[in-house]
């Protein structure tokens, strides 16, 4: 059992926005535990931010060569199994998502809770901060 917070970070492997996921990342405390699968996108980002913060990082690669196509969900399934207090997926079209939809999937019928972020709601809300601040003209 693990006593420190665990939370499993997937995502859209095309995320390129470090800014989105190190805004995420730095709310978190930093005994907190990071799951990541090692794909490139969403997951490397996750990690690399993590250790740059000297958060621990627990890395789940999937074995492609082994289980061919079901080794992305075999490895979502190993990283939940890990029981994580919260599953965050950054991605921008989840509907159209295949590996992390499929994880997002697996974490509800678990009962593990899961939340989405967009790089949409994280630019809108950098705007209103601003905003709120004085530092946009209206």
């Amino acid at each position: 059992m693990c006593d420190n917070m665990q939370v499993l970070i997937c995502g859209d492997r095309n995320w390129a926005r470090v800014d989105v996921i190190r805004a995420y990342v730095e709310t978190l405390l930093r005994d907190t535990i990071i799951i990541e699968g090692n794909a490139r996108g969403a997951d490397k980002i996750a990690g690399a931010v993590a250790k740059e913060l000297g958060m621990r990082v627990r890395v789940f690669p999937a074995e492609w060569d082994r289980y061919g196509k079901g080794a992305g969900p075999i490895r979502n399934k190993q990283m939940l199994d890990e029981k994580p207090d919260l599953v965050v997926a950054f991605h921008d079209d989840i509907e159209h998502s295949i590996g992390t939809k499929n994880c997002i999937t697996q974490a509800k019928k678990m009962g593990i809770p899961f939340e989405v972020r967009t790089s949409m709601e994280y630019d809108e809300s950098q705007y209103l901060a601003d905003e709120r601040v004085g530092l946009k003209e209206g």
